[in-house]
């Protein structure tokens, strides 16, 4: 009866960690479509991860370097269902089993000092001590997840992301961690010292104060990085908000000039067609008809940002002959504005700059941004005089300066990770095509 009330105990708490694990990872990372934690299948993930803990403490009283296999759960839940960059999702993988393992061996630790034991006695025998150490190591690990999720759900509300290197660094911190932890246990298994395990108790406190720096470490790198984004922000909306006034004044002046033409052409037109002169007044008409279409406003919607950036960029285009066509929705719910900036002003420059050096007399520019309830999609066609992807595949610049230059695809690539969309490059009818899906 107590081998079986000890089963049903192991298992209960197995359960419990499997589901504070993969709930933490999902706070953290947040469901793609923004569903709760059962409907974004957290539940199918936090059952399979218990099972997994089950089978290993069965096979070993403690996983060490196979806690592996915990992280590697983790992170297809991480790829399939949440949100966040390739990066964001290894860490939120390995951070969860960082605390389970650090909790485990530290809190082990402690008891064998505190029991006067050994610590293969507490992680095996059925007893009061291991009973004690086991409700206290849950308790423990609730206390780490609740202030991982605190600090680390934090920096989401700055918005200001960290960098790939940055992500990179924090991560290889977080893995070394793990790993001098499953040495250290291992060595502490095989003494009997109690000197040597008040050591190792003492390593673990400060592997696992370490770690709780990470953490704000990680806070601290996304409020700098909001300052950085919030400053490049603001020159960038001082200076489209400058090309939009110009672009305003402008289309004003051309307002007031094609009200004068207008009553210039409709007095010729009528005296034209009271002398019975229809041939001269269809002619007439078919003149202007392109005059007036050189004039046409590109775009309007309700985000000033996105009317400066293709206006200005589509009225250059157009300036050096190229016909242009832009069909857009209005509202760009979700996405943030200096994202839209620089995602439309690189997309834009690449076709732009395209058409300006193309001898093609019938080039042209083709821009579509479409939206649905999840996602928007920007698509973008130009002319190319011959094949880009053909003579460079990756999209390499070919201005002379290239370390000021050729970021462009990169940025673009860059944002569409960031709104977990994608980026298309490809070409079709002698037209190089860019297709970028972002979720809102």
């Amino acid at each position: 009866m107590r081998k079986l009330l000890w089963e049903v105990f192991e298992i209960g708490v197995n359960f419990y960690q499997g589901f504070l694990l993969t709930y933490f990872v999902y706070a953290y990372l947040g469901d793609k479509r923004n569903k709760r934690f059962c409907k974004s299948h957290g539940t199918f993930f936090a059952i399979l991860l218990a099972i997994a803990l089950s089978v290993m403490n069965h096979l070993t009283i403690f996983e060490h370097f196979y806690a592996v296999i915990y992280s590697a759960i983790l992170f297809v839940y991480a790829v399939i269902f949440l949100k966040g960059t390739l990066l964001k999702k290894v860490f939120a993988a390995i951070l969860p089993t960082l605390i389970m393992s650090l909790s485990s061996a530290l809190i082990a630790n402690f008891a064998a000092v505190i029991f006067k034991t050994d610590l293969y006695s507490i992680l095996s025998t059925e007893n009061i001590d291991r009973f004690v150490a086991v409700i206290a190591v849950q308790l423990f690990m609730l206390y780490c997840v609740v202030l991982g999720i605190k600090l680390l759900k934090s920096t989401e509300a700055t918005n200001g992301g960290l960098l790939r290197t940055e992500w990179l660094m924090i991560t290889l911190v977080l893995s070394i961690s793990i790993v001098i932890a499953a040495l250290l246990n291992l060595s502490s298994l095989n003494s009997d010292a109690h000197n040597s395990r008040l050591f190792t108790v003492i390593v673990f406190a400060g592997i696992v104060l370490i770690n709780i720096i990470i953490c704000f470490l990680v806070v601290d790198l996304e409020k700098k990085n909001k300052a950085v984004r919030e400053n490049e922000a603001l020159r960038l909306a001082r200076e489209y908000s400058r090309q939009y006034a110009e672009n305003a004044a402008v289309q004003y002046d051309l307002i007031r000039k094609m009200r004068h033409d207008f009553k210039e052409s409709f007095s010729v037109v009528y005296t034209l067609l009271s002398d019975n002169n229809t041939e001269q007044a269809m002619k007439y008409i078919e003149e202007n008809i392109g005059c007036l279409a050189g004039k046409e406003i590109f775009v309007q919607t309700e985000n000033d940002i996105v009317n400066a950036v293709i206006n200005a960029k589509l009225s250059a285009a157009k300036s050096y002959g190229t016909d242009v066509t832009c069909l857009s929705v209005t509202s760009f719910d979700g996405l943030d504005n200096l994202d839209l900036c620089r995602l439309l002003s690189n997309m834009l420059e690449n076709a732009v700059t395209a058409c300006m050096t193309s001898s093609n007399p019938k080039k042209r520019i083709y821009l579509k941004i479409s939206s649905d309830d999840y996602s928007y999609t920007f698509s973008l066609k130009n002319t190319v005089d011959k094949s880009v992807l053909a003579d460079n595949p990756k999209l390499n610049t070919t201005k002379q300066n290239s370390s000021e230059h050729g970021f462009g695809t990169q940025i673009i690539r860059d944002i569409a990770e960031k709104y977990n969309g994608r980026c298309d490059f490809y070409e079709e009818d002698n037209l190089f095509c860019c297709n970028v899906i972002l979720y809102r």
